[in-house]
């Protein structure tokens, strides 16, 4: 594996690749699939998603372009591609590899809590992560190699709990990157666009949010807690979290719905009011943008993969 220079190809703008619309996201925010190249070479384009990527070779070689720098990827190689950042393949023949995806809030904890958002800007943030292709010879001595393939199986065969399974592994394999990056002397959590002082406000909102998303809860209020102006409080949130406030918030309100679907009998007009939606539609609409199938739907098929339908 070796950086092989930079792209100079400007010309060519890379496209937005919403994977949830693909099948993907369904009440799962992450999916992985094995490709096995054929006897030709074959390119994908420059495009980009929330999601973050994992590439792990199993073998063979191709070409990756990510963010305008080039890398020539082998047998037993990991390559990391963060939140919306730009990228490229062109793929080598027989090569073959698994491909990780899952939203980045995949890494928080149900409780969300706020000091995790100092690990999971690293990787949000375009860009930012120290070292983003880990050669072969490094990965053999950690499990990251295995926890991908468990990954891929557990995605694969879905037997009931895979979701949980693939959760551990992915947190797993990020906590390895960011152990790593620590002794490496790299300060994670913090970018060069974000000062000190905002990380303490970030969390002060973050902690806000998390209390309080059941009520009105809005950006101006939020920048004026945060002693910042509307305009730079929504640039400087959309830059730390990848979502603008009204984004996080909603993903907050509809996290917090779905633990209200399968764990009580209250119905969705209640459920949207007891989450800080406006009404039933609107919860319903975003529930379906969020998870691709409707409140309903959601709990019916939590209930048959639970046995518990009736």
């Amino acid at each position: 594996m070796k950086h092989v220079g930079s792209d100079k190809d400007t010309h060519v703008q890379p496209y937005y690749e919403d994977l949830r619309q693909m099948g993907i996201g369904e009440a799962v925010p992450f999916c992985t699939h094995l490709h096995t190249q054929g006897a030709l070479c074959d390119e994908v384009g420059a495009h980009y998603h929330e999601y973050i990527e994992i590439i792990y070779v199993l073998s063979g070689t191709f070409m990756a372009s990510v963010s305008g720098r080039e890398f020539s990827i082998s047998d037993g190689d990991l390559l990391l591609v963060n939140s919306k950042e730009p990228h490229a393949f062109r793929r080598f023949p027989q090569c073959r590899y698994i491909c990780v995806q899952f939203d980045p809030y995949v890494l928080f904890s149900t409780s969300r809590t706020s000091f995790e958002a100092r690990f999971i800007m690293p990787f949000i943030m375009s860009c930012s992560s120290p070292q983003r292709l880990i050669p072969a010879a490094e990965l053999e001595q950690t499990d990251i190699g295995d926890m991908v393939l468990d990954v891929d199986r557990e995605y694969t065969e879905k037997n009931y709990g895979y979701e949980l399974a693939m959760r551990a592994d992915i947190c797993r394999i990020f906590l390895w990157f960011l152990r790593k990056w620590h002794d490496q002397g790299v300060r994670m959590g913090m970018t060069q666009s974000v000062r000190n002082e905002d990380i303490v406000r970030l969390e002060s909102v973050l902690t806000y949010i998390d209390e309080n998303y059941m009520r009105t809860v809005s950006a101006e209020k939020m920048a004026s807690m945060c002693n910042m102006s509307y305009s730079y409080f929504s640039r400087f949130f959309k830059a730390s979290i990848g979502k603008t406030f009204s984004e996080y918030l909603t993903y907050v309100r509809v996290t917090e719905a779905e633990k209200l679907l399968v764990s009580t009998g209250l119905n969705v007009s209640e459920i949207a009011m007891e989450t800080g939606f406006s009404n039933a539609s609107y919860f319903i609409t975003q529930f379906k943008k969020h998870r691709n199938m409707t409140p309903k739907k959601f709990k019916q098929r939590l209930l048959i993969e639970s046995g518990s339908a009736e």
